[in-house]
Order: C-alpha cells, then structure tokens, then sequence
C-alpha cells in the first residue's frame, strides 16, 4: 500500500514537472521574437533559471541561483553555435526570413532539454550541488534534440 501512494507521488510530481516545463516553453518563445541580440539571451537565461527554481522547488532541492546559472551556462553554451547563428540573421539582410523560424525555436528547445535534465537529475535524488556537469552536458545533447522534434510536433503552423 505504502509503494503504491509512492508511486501515486512520484508519478504526480513527474506530472506536474513536465507542465513546468512546457510553460516556460511557451514562454521562452518570447526570447526569439525580440529583435534585439542580447536582450533576447538575457530573456530565455531568466526563463530557464525561473523554471530550474520552481523544478527545485517541486523536488524540495535547495537552489543556489549563482551555481544554478554557471549549471545553466555549461549546459546551453553547448547549444550556443545555433544562437550565433540566430544572432547573425539579426544583423544580415535578408538572412532573418530564413533564420527566424529556427530562432523561434531555439528557446523552446534548450529549454526542454535544461528541464529534461534537471528532472532526470533530481528525480534520482541529485541537488544543484551534486550536478555533473560533464554528465549533464550528454544529457543535455540528448535531450535537445528530442526538444527539437517536441517544438516542431507542438507549435507546427504557428507564425513568427
């Protein structure tokens, strides 16, 4: 009896760490709508570390905010060669309509990723201190690509 209201618990937490994530997806969209390079980065970095808070929270993990963004940095700074790219298509005419669509989804899909690997993390008992990072970075590249096939099946018609 006691297992199955574990099971119950956990199977609901899981539940509600997914809409976490799927919120701070859609909020991140913002992040690749404004025109403005640096602005949009400091946009989707609070995004991301709002949502690793409220994850923290649900897993009743402490959340150092300062080691959280260095965890952050590491692991998006792997998906930082198709920012650049974004940021490129600001600056260049003509390059944005081909860059923007991609762009849009660019914060969506490293936001799934960064969640992905933080319920992984805290669900098998891990806190922001005991983070690996070189684990979590293979994580993370794991998980990004699934973020990219979640935001192409999820925001399919929508226009930028």
């Amino acid at each position: 009896m006691a297992q199955d209201s574990e099971t119950t618990q956990s199977s609901d937490k899981s539940e509600r760490a997914k809409k976490i994530i799927r919120k701070h997806m859609l909020i991140s969209i913002a992040s690749g709508v404004l025109p403005m390079p640096v602005v949009d980065i400091a946009i989707l970095t609070g995004v991301q570390l709002r949502m690793v808070r409220q994850l923290a929270e649900l897993y009743e993990v402490e959340f150092p905010e300062q080691r959280t963004k260095s965890i952050i940095g590491s692991l998006v700074g792997v998906s930082a060669v198709a920012t650049a790219g974004n940021l490129l298509g600001m600056f260049l005419p003509g390059i944005k309509a081909l860059v923007g669509l991609g762009k849009l989804a660019t914060g969506p899909a490293t936001t799934y990723a960064l969640g992905q690997v933080f319920i992984k993390h805290f669900e098998s008992g891990g806190t922001i201190w005991t983070f690996d990072a070189s684990r979590g970075k293979q994580d993370y590249e794991e998980e990004l690509e699934k973020g990219k096939q979640v935001v192409e099946q999820s925001y399919v018609g929508m226009k930028p």
